[in-house]
């Protein structure tokens, strides 16, 4: 509107300031006409001699009433030259005279779907017939207020390989154990399935897996006991964690040693070797020593990284039954020293019980309640072998030991009562709940599960007396 009363000296040389007021009003809507005039998208070009081309000419005949054409008729006339002169017709040939626009859009579905110009919105009655231009709408129209769409956003595609950089123990020092010892060895996640018939398949197993990627990972053989030290952060505190009851095992548990020197999740199919934590120690510095029993080898059937473990994996484990063939009661007994006493005396006194022990074919399982050879040997006192043997008294007393079937110490609960081969009936009580200070007729069970082909044996600390079933009278 300022532009329609400005008074400037007519001319082609202010034909430039005009075009650049224009678009300073209208934006991109203005643009430079031929020859210096200047042409306003969607029709608004200046003033034209025809009622129905309301866009150039010079003439004061061709003016619309009511509109100035001050300074402006000069513009217009240059704007109308340069249309002719670049169409090559004359007054007549111009839809026509209309200077081209760069933003004009002269289809008619255009014109239903645009919008006025700021000179149509302004025009007056003698305008009504006037031809309207509609440009198409600008950029912000379109905007939806994403900053993303289907074509521009780059597409996410799901990781689906092994997920890498996954926590691993870079390097560890092992020690081995020596060997204390020990009545019984120390028990290992295999002992709780020896129970089963050679025909049965052992059940898969889920444990925790520690990875190691260093040039090796410990490998223990069957039982043996190794020591090694633990710096990093989450399986030092995953160690704390069994310390304090979350394993499967007392201040311990059964978890699987894996070697992967890429740092990489294990895959089913991936080689591994079970091992029981029995004793976790924590440092001044921070690192845990662990103190681990070998166990079998085993595959891997599936993994995964549970959420509160902080990136370490658990795996559920197929492990081959191939642990070393158990020996039978007397033969177990007699490669333990504490125990060899036992199996002497059982020759010599009792080999009816011996031919009963050691029948493979009759298929029987049984528990031993077997007393060391110190209590034996107090029993016994200065008595040789050869007046040892034949004694029905000392046959009485060892059969009083044995109870037909494999009873282990889960199975075992405060007053069960057992009966032995002779008929005396054996009563296991705990001192301290859940399963504390076992006893069995008031003897304490110093070890138990010490599995073997045909039954388990539990060792005592003690003698138990022959005594009549439940139902007899007592002598």
């Amino acid at each position: 509107q300022a532009l329609h009363h400005r008074k400037e000296p007519a001319g082609p040389q202010w034909g430039h300031r005009r075009a650049a007021a224009a678009m300073a009003a209208y934006g991109s809507y203005a643009s430079y006409g031929a020859d210096g005039g200047y042409a306003v998208d969607g029709g608004y070009a200046g003033y034209g001699p025809g009622p129905d081309d309301y866009s150039g000419g010079g003439s004061s005949a061709g003016t619309p009433t009511g509109c100035p054409r001050r300074g402006l008729q000069q513009t217009g006339a240059h704007i109308l030259r340069a249309a002719r002169a670049g169409a090559g017709s004359g007054p007549g040939s111009a839809v026509g005279s209309r200077p081209p626009s760069s933003g004009a859009v002269s289809s008619a579905g255009s014109r239903q779907a645009g919008r006025r110009t700021p000179m149509s919105s302004h025009s007056t009655g003698s305008l009504q017939n006037a031809q309207f231009e509609f440009p198409p709408a600008p950029p912000s129209a379109s905007r939806t207020g994403r900053l993303w769409n289907q074509d521009t956003c780059p597409g996410l595609t799901p990781h689906s390989r092994p997920a890498q950089n996954v926590p691993a123990i870079k390097s560890v020092k092992v020690k081995r154990v020596a060997s204390t010892g020990e009545l019984v060895p120390q028990r290992v996640w295999t002992d709780s399935v020896m129970h089963l018939a050679p025909e049965d398949e052992w059940p898969a197993h889920a444990v925790p897996l520690f990875v190691f990627c260093g040039p090796d990972r410990p490998r223990p053989a069957y039982r043996q006991e190794l020591k090694f030290t633990v710096k990093d952060e989450k399986y030092v505190n995953f160690g704390l964690r069994m310390r304090c009851g979350g394993g499967d095992r007392y201040a311990g548990g059964t978890v699987g040693l894996v070697h992967s020197p890429y740092r990489e999740e294990a895959l089913p199919g991936s080689e591994g070797q079970l091992a029981t934590i029995t004793n976790i120690i924590v440092q001044p510095d921070t690192t845990v020593v662990m103190t681990v029993i070998g166990d079998l080898p085993f595959r891997v059937r599936k993994a995964w990284m549970p959420r509160g473990l902080r990136g370490l994996q658990v795996a559920i484990v197929d492990v081959e039954p191939a642990a070393p063939r158990l020996d039978r009661i007397l033969p177990t007994c007699e490669a333990e020293r504490p125990l060899e006493r036992f199996a002497q005396v059982m020759r010599l006194a009792a080999p009816q019980l011996v031919a009963l022990l050691e029948d493979p074919t009759l298929g029987t399982n049984y528990t031993v309640f077997c007393p060391s050879s110190q209590v034996l040997e107090r029993a016994l006192g200065d008595l040789r072998d050869e007046e040892i043997a034949g004694r029905q008294d000392i046959e009485a007393l060892l059969a009083c030991h044995i109870v037909p079937n494999r009873v282990a110490m889960e199975a075992l609960y405060n007053g069960r009562a057992l009966t032995a081969l002779d008929g005396t009936a054996l009563i296991v009580t705990f001192g301290k709940w859940p399963k504390g200070d076992p006893q069995v007729n008031g003897v304490p069970i110093e070890n138990s599960d010490m599995l073997c082909a045909n039954g388990v044996i539990h060792t005592i600390s003690g003698l138990l007396t022959p005594k009549q079933a439940p139902t007899g009278r007592r002598r």
